[in-house]
C-alpha cells in the first residue's frame, strides 16, 4: 500500500521466464549461500577487462550479466557496446542466455532493454532475472554492486574456487520452498530439476500427483495436490548392508 492505494505493477515475466526460473531456483538458491561465505565482508572493487571481481581481498572470476539503471530500466550485457565491445570474451555469459532465449522463444532473454519499472518491485525483477542466468547456466554465484552513478552492475560468478553446494537431506523441504516462493509458477519443474541436480533417478507417478526420486544414500517424495502446488515431501534415508 502507498498513501492508502493499492500497489500496481506487473509482478511477473513472461510465461517461459517464469517457467526457466521455476526449474533453476532451488538449485540456485542452495548455492547462493556458499558464495556468499566464499567473499568476506569489505571494500570491493570491479575490473570489467578482466573479468574479475574482489571483495573484502578476495578475487573470483565473473562475467557481466547487465546493468540496472536508475530509471528502472535493465539492459543486457550483449546490449551495450561501450562497456562490452562485441566480440569480447566476457559476453560468452550473456550471449549464451540470448541463444536461449532465441531457441525456446523467451522475450526478455532476446529483448537488448527492459522496462523493469513496470514491476511492483524493479530491483526484485532483476534479481529474478539474474537468479534465473545463474542457475541455468550453472554459476557459483551473482552479484550486484552499485556504481557511483547509482546503476547496478550484476555479473555472473563462474569461478571454479567457489564451492559447489551438495544434497543436504536437511535442507530440502527449505530449499524446494524457498525456490516456489521466488518463482511460484511451476512447483513440478521446481521439484524434478532439483533433484535431477543432485543425481535422484526416477519420474513423476502415472497420475501425475506423486514425484519419486531415488539415490543410493536417500529417496526422495514429493506430493503434489489438485492444482500442481507441492503439498508434502518426504525423505527416506538408506543404510548400506552390513558387511557378511
Amino acid at each position: 500500500m502507498t498513501d492508502g492505494q493499492p500497489t500496481t505493477g506487473r509482478q511477473w515475466f513472461g510465461p517461459r521466464l517464469e517457467a526457466l526460473g521455476a526449474a533453476h531456483a532451488a538449485v540456485a538458491l542452495e548455492q547462493l549461500p556458499h558464495f556468499n561465505d566464499h567473499l568476506p565482508d569489505g571494500d570491493w572493487q570491479v575490473d570489467v577487462e578482466a573479468s574479475v571481481f574482489t571483495q573484502g581481498g578476495v578475487d573470483v572470476h565473473m562475467a557481466p550479466l547487465g546493468t540496472f539503471g536508475t530509471d528502472g530500466s535493465w539492459l543486457w550485457a550483449w546490449a551495450n557496446p561501450h562497456m562490452h565491445p562485441p566480440g569480447s570474451a566476457r559476453l560468452a555469459a550473456s550471449l549464451a542466455l540470448r541463444e536461449i532465449g532465441e531457441r525456446d522463444d523467451i522475450p526478455e532473454l532476446v529483448t537488448p532493454r527492459l522496462e523493469l519499472a513496470e514491476f511492483t518491485d524493479p530491483r526484485m525483477a532483476a534479481e529474478r532475472l539474474c537468479l534465473t542466468a545463474m542457475g541455468v547456466l550453472g554459476g557459483r554465484g551473482y552479484a550486484g554492486v552499485t556504481a557511483d552513478t547509482g546503476a547496478r552492475f550484476y555479473m555472473l560468478v563462474n569461478d571454479p574456487a567457489v564451492p559447489v553446494a551438495g544434497f543436504d537431506p536437511v535442507t530440502l523441504p527449505r530449499m524446494l520452498t524457498q525456490a516456489i516462493g521466488v518463482f511460484p509458477h511451476d512447483h513440478r519443474a521446481t521439484a524434478a530439476n532439483y533433484l535431477g541436480r543432485h543425481g535422484f533417478a526416477g519420474g513423476f507417478s502415472t497420475e501425475g500427483d506423486v514425484l519419486v526420486g531415488e539415490r543410493p544414500d536417500c529417496a526422495v517424495r514429493v506430493e503434489f495436490d489438485a492444482h500442481d502446488r507441492i503439498s508434502g515431501i518426504s525423505i527416506q534415508p538408506r543404510t548400506a548392508s552390513a558387511p557378511a
